[in-house]
């Protein structure tokens, strides 16, 4: 007897209205969360931070994104490129891409 899981394919099912940014959770157990993060013209608001508690290993696989770290670093990601962040690393998106849906695979552990 085979225990498969329902296949899925990560640049499917956009959803079409993407007025708010999208998370999903692909994998949440023990402590690990795996989410697809969708955005198109998406920032943090102004004046707000991350500072997870948790570490976070990100990936853009389409788009482009860019990230500002509380140094004012700015940091940015075209499809394949990948950062961790650190618990507790205050960091803010500035920019996502206005044409095209910004797809990011991002782990958090």
């Amino acid at each position: 007897m085979r225990n498969i899981m329902e296949k899925y394919n990560i640049f499917n099912q956009i959803p079409a209205d993407l007025s708010s940014e999208v998370f999903e959770p692909l994998v949440d157990k023990q402590g690990l969360l795996i989410e697809r993060i969708i955005s198109k013209k998406h920032v943090t608001p102004e004046g707000q931070w991350y500072d997870q508690e948790r570490s976070e290993w990100v990936m853009v696989l389409q788009g482009e994104a860019k990230l500002m770290f509380e140094d004012s670093e700015v940091v940015h990601l075209a499809p394949g490129d990948h950062i961790n962040i650190y618990a507790h690393c205050k960091h803010r998106v500035i920019w996502t891409s206005e044409t095209t849906e910004t797809i990011w695979l991002a782990v958090h552990y």
